[in-house]
């Protein structure tokens, strides 16, 4: 024999096997949903982080460009003509201007660490010194005019000499030069050069020399999780400070890194490195949390189900007993109270269909009553109102009258044009019956027969109603 189990015990044995079914699946697709959101959030952060890292590098690379344009244009301003040009008396003006214009720019613009700043004519149209030049000397933080150097003993490919001078010329723009030793002071340094050109004729360069070690300073010292590093690149090549005291150049290319870089508008790059170990265990962290918040929520559920497994029993039994009273045409059901939502929805049903049918119900007894063309009582509610109307008349003095009313020809206009223009004329004679004694019962006794009991208000102005009804149909 087949062993039976109760509704409670079916109940209780399919919800615990359904949440253990859930709380595998949930927490299972919670860590692998929540591993790609860290993942994606990490690769997001340090894009972000990458960005804005690098665009307030290239802020004070630009403050450095701005201040050697500024420069640039002002010493354009001087050359009017071509004898300006090769004008030696003119150029040692234009010289001495430049030098107090330096000190203003110099003073008042932030210029991210400045070690030199220059003004050099081109040879070929003045000597090979003419110029001016101003460098901090190590340990101060004045500048001092140097001499400027003397770009007839240095080869045009000597760069750690004269690169910032020729460098630009054979560019003819505006450049930024890689870090380099400038051997005439001795500081690693990047420079920013701008070519002078008038009417086509190269006057000469002037520009700016930054020391890149604060450069490179500030980049070692952004940092992204725990382990994460930035530095500079150029073509390819790691751009490192010696005083660091790691080896970048080993990590710059590590896979145990997420590599995100930006273009820097000198031409190097800004490179930002992430550790997957740091991500890994955010991501281990938070996978352990959601394991142990699944085993709590899973416990807790099983002693919800239990109550929620009593809870449902009782209102079943309930339900089961309306749906009794239902089939045996007993529409009083009450709502079974419950704060199960889906008790309640299926006692709801219960009340809904109850209506349904009581409201059925009604609407038969009155389709039975009306006469389904026009709307208004018919034969079986006249037989019925005049039964207890005689009631009422026989315990009492009422005053009423009553009008028998027919339409002329029903026949024949059916014959004529159909039996849809004549059901068409009847509905509109009902209707100016309706409308003219509103106050009182009227009935469609027959195919074209309607009888009007007058009470009240239409007793008392039968005349004038009459009247109107006479006008109305003319």
């Amino acid at each position: 024999m087949k062993k039976s189990f109760s509704l409670r015990f079916r109940f209780l044995v399919t919800v615990i096997l359904a949440m253990a079914t859930m709380a595998v699946f949930v927490g299972g697709l919670s860590i692998y949903e929540v591993d790609n959101y860290i993942q994606e959030q990490a690769k997001d952060f340090v894009n972000v982080t990458c960005t804005n890292e690098s665009a307030q590098i290239n802020d004070s690379l630009r403050n450095m460009e701005k201040s050697v344009n500024i420069m640039e244009s002002y010493l354009m301003g001087f050359f009017e003509g071509e004898v300006d040009v090769t004008d030696r008396a003119f150029q040692e003006r234009v010289i001495q201007n430049a030098e107090q214009m330096f000190i203003d720019v110099v003073t008042h613009t932030s210029t991210g660490g400045a070690v030199a700043y220059y003004f050099r004519l081109n040879p070929a149209i003045s000597d090979s010194k003419a110029g001016l030049f101003y460098s901090k000397l190590s340990g101060r933080d004045e500048f001092v005019a140097l001499e400027p150097t003397d770009l007839s003993l240095y080869d045009k490919n000597d760069i750690q000499h004269v690169g910032w001078f020729w460098q630009p010329y054979e560019a003819g723009e505006p450049i930024w030069m890689e870090p380099y030793h400038n051997l005439n002071n001795g500081i690693l340094m990047i420079s920013y050069v701008v070519p002078m050109y008038f009417d086509g004729t190269f006057i000469g360069v002037v520009g700016m020399d930054f020391d890149y070690g604060i450069l490179a300073e500030n980049v070692h010292s952004i940092t992204i999780y725990e382990h994460g590093f930035a530095h500079l690149e150029s073509d390819g090549v790691v751009l490192c400070n010696y005083e660091y005291d790691h080896d970048i150049h080993a990590l710059a290319n590590s896979d145990e890194y997420m590599h995100v870089s930006e273009e820097l508008v000198n031409g190097m790059t800004f490179v930002l490195s992430a550790s997957y170990e740091d991500i890994w265990a955010l991501r281990y962290d938070i996978s352990v949390k959601i394991l142990l918040a699944v085993l709590i929520l899973y416990v807790v559920f099983m002693v919800v189900a239990v109550l929620i497994v009593e809870k449902i029993v009782n209102p079943l039994k309930k339900l089961t007993e309306a749906s009794v009273k239902l089939s045996n045409g007993d529409y009083d059901v009450e709502l079974v109270q419950s704060n199960m939502q889906e008790i309640k929805l299926l006692s709801t049903a219960f009340e809904n269909m109850a209506m349904h049918l009581r409201e059925r119900e009604e609407l038969l007894r009155y389709s039975a009553r009306r006469d389904s063309l026009t709307g208004l009582r018919n034969t079986t509610s006249y037989a019925s109102w005049i039964a207890k109307f005689d009631e009422e008349i026989k315990n009492k003095q009422v005053d009423f009258g009553v009008a028998v009313l027919d339409i002329n020809d029903l026949k024949k206009t059916n014959d004529q044009y159909g039996h849809g223009v004549g059901n068409d004329l009847i509905i509109a004679a009902a209707k100016l019956i309706s409308d003219v004694f509103c106050d009182s019962p009227v009935f469609r006794i027959g195919g074209d027969e309607f009888l009007v009991v007058l009470q009240n208000g239409d007793l008392e102005n039968c005349d004038a109603l009459f009247r109107r009804f006479e006008e109305t149909c003319d």
